[in-house]
């Protein structure tokens, strides 16, 4: 390094210690690194340097700070950590050797480590680029952060309550049709009362004449009076048993509805201790199969590293190798770097294919216990939904058991007070016939009649007025009840369509970065890379599509496995930024991590790099020193040399 770059990085080093907008990450064997402390601004920050100076490993501490799963224990240590300080903020990833494997816990950024892996990390072993390279189908990766079994119960939960809605519009609709017959039998009340009215003044007349001659007239009145109190008192307590037996009623129709959801309620075999158990093995396999792919896919980093002629790692060949095998790279000896002896470069080709098939096969099997833990996830709801319900029905039912029990109480005590009531009423009557013998008695008794007549009519009259006011009340509510459905009907329509319109919204952003990105780096031949939404019933392919132009400018379709490795890699690059923007990750993790660009030319990162960064807070890139070179100065550089080494 020379001492400009050096004053360079010095300086730079001062500008981020002292913005208020740094983001600090503190790091302890984790991948390749000892121990390191460093502090960068918000913007785009270059790790410069040769290949195998720990600019990978930075960008997986980095990574797994934030929450993703890239991080790796430095093989000769027992813990390690990484701190990630953002916003003021300090974020805690831990790993620690134990006799199962790695354990790692702590506070990371966020907890959405799938974003972070698939739209995050894009380094050498990102799925999305993998997919590119492999021309493997992308849906699963972009559409990966949708929890449709969550949508799905949304969507039960909102239909529950639009059949809610329905019904009670329906109820409204019935009453609505039995308002005309309700209002018809309140005028047919009202004219009865009148009628009543006429005749009770024409009887009482009668009396007040007669009255004005009798001696025995306030015996005859009391007791009259005592038998209109009597009847009344009658009246009202049959209303109320009238009421208490309807109410008894609905509320044995309610409890053998209870007892037969109860019968019918599906109780799952499984225990929810045994469910834990299993869900939390599956964890511990996943961790194992994360730290064992992230381990093995450093160790093949560093080894291509090595056949490719990395001077920081490789030493000279052998001294022992013989001309011939000078002149074939295969047949060529390296001194490893980890025991000194001398390995047959082919033979290290070799190996490292069993280790990349050994590395897909490890990431086939977490892929499967991934699934498994989502299926047993889903599972543990449902079990938990089915206790909570069965426990709210057996709420229920001992609820509506003990008012039953209560309600035929209140109906036999009204049985016997309304039979008691019926007794003195009789008593009375007879006691009115022995007190008044004259003609006049029919009078009086007539007057009790009507005086109980009338009462009933005014009961009745207040019970449908109540009845016509309640309907006239709900039927008010039938327009909040329509918007209301209407409501849950765009919500439902919504959450159908949301994957849908992400999957449209994903192809959509990538064809418009896509061809942009192609305008500004001009590769030869490339017209048109896009994406194609493809479905069949349920199921959704993305297929890649290239469109190249001959010497002569006709276009053709060529395919995938023709683009060359720079071609590939931007393709890759922008399907994942493509996802980025569509899921709108920035608002959970500002941050975009990139490595492995060696196959682009610098001019064309330069470009790139000026294209992202508007899309990110922080752009945290790997970059050879010489590619380094052709990006604009004001961006903050950490010389991995001086400081990660």
């Amino acid at each position: 390094m020379t001492d400009n770059q050096m004053a360079g990085q010095n300086e730079q080093g001062n500008r981020r210690a002292t913005s208020a907008t740094d983001t600090a990450i503190a790091v302890e064997n984790i991948g390749g690194i000892d121990a390191v402390d460093l502090t960068f601004s918000r913007g785009v920050t270059l790790l410069t340097g040769q290949n195998a100076t720990n600019r990978t490993s930075l960008l997986r501490a980095l990574a797994g700070g934030l929450g993703g799963s890239a991080s790796v224990l430095k093989r000769d240590a027992d813990a390690g950590r990484v701190a990630l300080t953002i916003g003021g903020e300090t974020y805690e990833r831990r790993h620690e050797r134990t006799g199962a494997g790695v354990r790692t816990d702590g506070n990371p950024y966020t907890d959405a480590d799938q974003l972070v892996d698939l739209f995050v990390c894009l380094l050498e072993d990102n799925p999305i680029r993998r997919a590119v390279r492999a021309d493997d189908d992308l849906s699963d990766h972009l559409l990966a952060p949708v929890d449709t079994d969550e949508l799905e119960r949304k969507i039960v939960e909102l239909r529950s309550e639009r059949d809610g809605v329905d019904e009670r519009l329906n109820e409204i609709e019935r009453e609505r049709t039995r308002l005309p017959k309700l209002e018809e039998r309140r005028t047919d009340l009202r004219t009865q009362r009148d009628e009543l009215r006429s005749e009770l003044e024409d009887v009482r007349s009668r009396i007040d004449a007669t009255e004005a001659n009798a001696t025995e007239s306030d015996h005859v009145e009391s007791i009259l009076e005592e038998i209109d109190s009597t009847q009344t008192r009658l009246a009202e307590t049959e209303s109320e048993l009238e009421t208490q037996r309807t109410i008894r009623d609905e509320l044995a129709n309610d409890l053998d509805e209870v007892r037969a959801s109860l019968a019918d309620l599906e109780v799952p075999d499984e225990r929810l201790s045994e469910l834990e158990r299993e869900m939390d093995r599956l964890r511990g396999r996943e961790s194992e199969l994360s730290t064992t792919i992230n381990e093995l896919s450093t160790i093949l980093t560093q080894n291509r590293q090595v056949l490719d002629g990395d001077g920081s790692i490789v030493s000279e060949l052998a001294v022992a190798d013989e001309p011939a095998s000078r002149l074939d790279p295969r047949r060529q000896s390296i001194e490893c770097w980890t025991c000194g002896s001398d390995v047959n470069r082919g033979a290290i080709g070799d190996r490292l294919e069993d280790i990349e098939r050994l590395v897909e096969t490890k990431r086939s099997e977490r892929e499967q216990v991934r699934e498994r833990l989502a299926e047993l996830r889903s599972r543990r709801e449902s079990i938990e939904q089915t206790a909570d319900r069965r426990q709210e029905l057996r709420t229920n039912k001992a609820e509506l058991e003990r008012e039953l029990e209560a309600r035929g109480d209140n109906i036999a005590e009204l049985t016997s007070r309304a039979d008691a009531l019926r007794g003195e009423i009789e008593e009375l009557r007879s006691n009115l016939e022995a007190a008044d013998t004259d003609d006049d008695l029919a009078d009086y008794e007539r007057l009790s009649e009507l005086e109980y007549e009338r009462g009933q009519i005014d009961r009745q009259l207040r019970e449908l007025e109540d009845e016509i006011n309640e309907i006239e009340y709900r039927l008010s509510k039938s327009d909040d009840l329509e918007a209301r459905r209407d409501d849950l009907a765009d919500r439902i329509t919504s959450l159908r369509s949301r994957v849908d319109d992400l999957e449209r919204d994903v192809v959509e952003t990538f064809n418009e970065h896509m061809g942009d990105v192609l305008d500004l780096l001009d590769y030869e031949n490339v017209a048109r890379v896009w994406i194609e939404r493809r479905t069949d019933g349920e199921e959704t392919s993305f297929d890649l599509h290239i469109v190249r132009t001959d010497d002569d400018g006709t276009a053709y379709e060529d395919d995938v496995s023709h683009l060359s490795e720079s071609e590939r890699e931007v393709v890759g690059f922008v399907v994942a930024l493509a996802g980025y923007l569509t899921h709108e990750v920035s608002d959970v993790v500002p941050m975009i991590l990139l490595d492995s660009v060696e196959a682009i030319d610098a001019s064309r990162i330069a470009a790139l790099v000026e294209y992202v960064e508007d899309y990110t807070e922080y752009l945290v890139l790997a970059l050879l020193e010489e590619d380094a070179a052709a990006l604009p100065e004001e961006y903050d550089r950490v010389y991995a040399t001086e400081s990660l080494s």
